[in-house]
């Protein structure tokens, strides 16, 4: 029954936790429990240096680099910077989240990005939304300004499938 398939969708469901560039930095430089998996999201202005790596004391397995503006539409990103539409993040960045995100099932699933506000926090929230059904401690909690461009693409990228 549906009911019955959404309870299971719920209770396999990977932890997903958005965090800061410097925050996932951090969390891979300790010893981690818990298998995990990055999507790290970067701006396409700027040089990093650091990264997010994998290694078996942090026990990140697999990261998935994605490049992108942080704006919610065509115009100005929230830097004041002209973005346009393919400067945004695209159908094809959307669905390799999600494919990443169906191979990782059983993992933390960690979504970053420069602050852990804004695009991180609308592919987290797409992501659970899909998943559990719920999207509201991305949208309710006041902590995160959620991307409605990436929350729209990704989501619509898990129901294109």
């Amino acid at each position: 029954t549906q009911g019955n398939d959404m309870w299971l969708r719920q209770k396999n469901t990977p932890e997903i936790i958005v965090m800061s560039r410097s925050e996932v930095v951090q969390y891979c430089r300790e010893k981690q429990r818990k298998p995990s998996v990055i999507l790290s999201i970067s701006d396409p202005y700027n040089v990093y240096d650091n990264a997010p790596f994998c290694s078996p004391l942090n026990r990140v397995t697999g990261i998935l680099p994605l490049c992108f503006c942080d704006a919610a539409e065509p115009g100005k990103d929230v830097y004041g910077r002209d973005a346009a539409e393919s400067d945004l993040m695209t159908d094809k960045d959307a669905q390799n989240v999600v494919q990443f995100v169906r191979e990782n099932r059983d993992k933390r699933i960690i979504v970053h990005c420069d602050a852990g506000i804004s695009r991180s926090a609308g592919v987290a929230a797409a992501i659970s939304k899909y998943l559990t059904g719920d999207d509201g401690r991305f949208f309710r909690s006041g902590e995160y300004d959620p991307n409605m461009w990436c929350y729209t693409k990704t989501l619509m990228a898990f129901l294109e499938v």
